[in-house]
This record gives structure tokens, C-alpha cells and sequence, in this order.
């Protein structure tokens, strides 16, 4: 599970060794050594814009226009992906890259009918019911370089019936989920009296002044306002944008909407399976919103998923894309990997053979294969700078598979 395209060793050397580019000493740059947290600078010249259009892919994919929008509780038949097991999320980019037949056909019956097809997460024994619409917005197919798309994950859906249809064909019958979007704790309940005095809070110093309008408003209730404000969209998003406010500042775009900053925060949160699956499950941002509040008290510990091994923590991560610390990327074979970028790991191990630019996520950086020290199982890569101008000089990529949340 490399990224590595088989390209041939001199061509490799050749690239990296153009004048443009940084001279490499893989003995120097890549040793664990050098990776002391105290040392690395989190300051970035790069532009987050470009891994987010996924330019390995090739610049000649065909732009499909149109949007395709699915009605709540639509019952309808659905093709499955499930070559590979990938958890999405509304809002979130998928790239593939396709050689197997029975995909290729289900891709083209997709882009003749509405462009849509349904993800869903393959547990350890089991298919999880639910799902996400995934629309194709861009394609190509060539005959030496398989079917590569990008799609982007719009709706979640229900799988009521899966039906297979032989030689690696599965389809569902499911039904479209709506998204329960609820107005302010005290929209049926506000005192119209009152009505002169409220303001669309945006800061802390707003939400305070509206306090005592709310408290006045929780009088005529069963409920004090403190249990209303627990069900406030708008204060739930403040306070996560606000401990989130260091991966915005490094220029990572996370949405202000509730709904998109919920998905937004499912997607991008190291947690576990398990808990993503609550998560896509519910059908409310607020829902959401809670619980990943939670999940933002405490500072993470990341280990090997295999032998436990420390590798990182949550405060580790910051983005490298617009889109967020964690995306999903597809390597030159047409796997699917989930990662997350830090800029700070130990515990790994680097391949012993040159760093490429070849079909790299991240453009003017060459990658490097990594291993758990102690126990060898592929964990991701290290990405360094071959432009003297980029910042940072370097960082990881690791996949979101290899690690796990240690317990407590």
C-alpha cells in the first residue's frame, strides 16, 4: 500500500535533481532525528488550494455540469461502491482512479443517468447501512490509465435492500435522508416584546448581550435558558470554530453554516469508526454539533493501530489542503486512502529508497514511504519540500487506517 508507480529509478533521480528543485541527503532530511517537535515550524507558503484539485490526476478530466438533488425520503435504486471500504461525508471530495470492469460500467451507467452513485463503509463483518450519495463532477476514462473521477459527497441515504447482481455488481434498493434542520431554542417561544432587542450573534460578546433577552424568554417556559442554549446551532458552531481556531489561521476553510461545519467536523476529526457512524447517523446538525464538542475537550494520543506504539496527538495536526488536516487521496494502483497531515510524528521508520515526485498529493513535494519502527506496518509518508521558497519543509501524511485513539 505505497503510492510508488513503479516509475524507473534514473527518471526519478532526474527530477529530483533539477536545478529548481532542493538537493536531496536522505540521511540528512529524513532522519527521525530531525523530526523534534520543539524545532518545527508550522509557518506555510504553500498553496492549500492545490491539493484540493487533485492535479495528479491529470489536467485533461471532463467537467460534467448540472447538479443532481434527490428529494427527502426518495425511495430509488442505487449502484454501491464497494471495490473499497471509504466512510464520506456530505461535502467531502472523493477522487478515484478505476481498472477493475465492473466498475468502469457502473461508473458509465452513472454519468448516462444522473451522475450518482452510493458510498458506503465496509466494517469488519458487515456493510454499515448508512451511506452517502457521492455526484461525479469530473472524469476521464483512458484505456492504459483506467477511469479517474472526482465526486463529492452530497446526501446520506439508507440502504433498505442491497441486491447483487453477480461479477462484482452491487446495487440497494435506499431511501434518501433528510437533513432535520431546527430554528433557535426560542423561536416558538420568544417574548415578541423582546423582539427589538435581538441581534444575529457572531462573537462571544454578542451571544453574552443576548443572554439576558434569553433568560427573560426562559421565564415563560418550563425549561431555565441554560438547557436552550445547549440546543443553540449558532453557539454550538462559535465555540467549535474557536477551538479549531489554529487550523483556521494556518487557512483551512471550515464552514460557518452549522449543517456544513458538522459534516466539516466529522470528516476532519481524528475519531474513531465507530463514532463516525453515530455521527453520519444522525439526522440533525445540532446532534452533531454536541458530540463533537466532546470530542474537542482533550488532547488526543494517536498510536499504531496494530501494536500500540505512540506515534502523535491531536494538537499535531494542521491542514495542508483548504479543505481540511484530513482528505482523501487515491494513489497510481487506485487505492483509496484517508489520511490525516501532521507536523510532528515519531515512531516511524522511512523507506530506504529515493523520494519521489511522482503522482504526488502535494505539489512541490516529494514523498517518502513510512513503517511503524516496531512493528513495520505502512503507517503513511513523509512529505518534503523540493523548492527552497516552501513552507513548511516538511510534514507527514498518515493514514487514518494505521492509527487509533489510544485508551484510556
Amino acid at each position: 500500500m505505497t503510492m510508488d508507480a513503479n516509475v524507473d529509478d534514473d527518471e526519478t533521480h532526474s527530477e529530483l535533481e533539477c536545478p529548481e528543485n532542493r538537493q536531496y541527503n536522505a540521511e540528512e532530511d529524513f532522519s527521525e532525528e530531525n523530526t523534534d517537535e520543539s524545532s518545527v515550524s508550522t509557518e506555510s507558503t504553500f498553496d492549500l488550494t492545490l491539493p484540493a484539485t487533485h492535479s495528479y490526476l491529470g489536467h485533461n478530466l471532463e467537467e460534467l455540469r448540472g447538479r443532481t438533488i434527490l428529494g427527502d425520503w426518495l425511495y430509488l435504486n442505487l449502484p454501491l461502491l464497494v471495490k473499497q471500504s471509504v466512510m464520506l461525508f456530505p461535502g467531502q471530495t472523493l477522487p478515484m482512479t478505476v481498472f477493475d470492469t465492473q466498475t468502469i460500467d457502473m461508473i458509465k451507467t452513472c454519468i448516462e443517468s444522473d451522475k450518482t452513485f452510493g458510498v458506503v463503509y465496509l466494517g469488519h463483518d458487515r456493510m454499515v447501512p448508512i451511506g452517502t450519495t457521492a455526484e461525479i463532477y469530473e472524469c476521464m476514462y483512458d484505456l492504459g490509465q483506467g477511469f479517474r473521477l472526482k465526486a463529492k459527497g452530497r446526501q446520506r441515504f439508507k440502504i433498505l435492500k442491497v441486491i447483487i447482481h453477480g461479477y462484482g455488481r452491487i446495487s440497494a434498493h435506499v431511501k434518501v435522508l433528510p437533513e432535520v434542520t431546527l430554528g433557535p431554542p426560542f423561536l416558538d417561544e420568544r417574548l415578541a416584546s423582546l423582539d427589538h432587542l435581538r441581534i444575529h450573534p457572531k462573537n462571544d460578546d454578542d451571544f453574552k448581550k443576548q443572554e439576558k433577552v434569553e433568560n427573560l424568554d426562559a421565564a415563560v417556559t418550563t425549561w431555565p435558558a441554560w438547557v436552550y442554549r445547549q440546543y443553540d446551532p449558532l453557539r454550538l458552531s462559535l465555540k467549535i470554530r474557536q477551538r479549531l481556531q489554529f487550523i483556521e489561521s494556518k487557512g483551512s476553510n471550515i464552514p460557518e453554516h452549522p449543517v456544513y461545519l458538522s459534516f466539516w467536523v466529522a470528516q476532519n476529526l481524528f475519531i474513531d469508526d465507530d463514532e463516525r457512524i453515530v455521527l453520519l447517523n444522525y439526522d440533525c446538525a445540532i446532534s452533531r454539533l454536541q458530540r463533537e464538542v466532546k470530542y474537542l475537550v482533550e488532547d488526543k494520543i494517536f498510536v499504531c493501530c496494530n501494536c500500540d506504539s505512540y506515534i502523535g496527538r491531536q494538537s499535531h495536526i494542521f491542514p495542508m489542503s483548504k479543505e481540511g488536516p484530513q482528505g482523501t487521496y487515491c494513489n497510481p494502483s487506485g487505492i483509496i486512502h484517508e489520511t490525516v497531515t501532521l507536523y510532528h510524528a515519531q515512531g516511524l521508520t522511512l523507506s530506504e529508497d529515493p523520494p519521489s515526485i511522482n503522482y504526488t498529493w502535494f505539489p512541490g513535494y516529494a514523498w517518502i514511504v513510512a513503517t511503524c519502527k516496531h512493528c513495520g506496518d505502512h503507517m503513511g509518508w513523509k512529505f518534503t519540500a523540493v523548492q527552497n521558497n516552501l513552507k513548511p519543509k516538511a510534514f507527514w501524511a498518515l493514514v487514518r487506517k494505521s492509527l487509533k485513539n489510544k485508551e484510556k
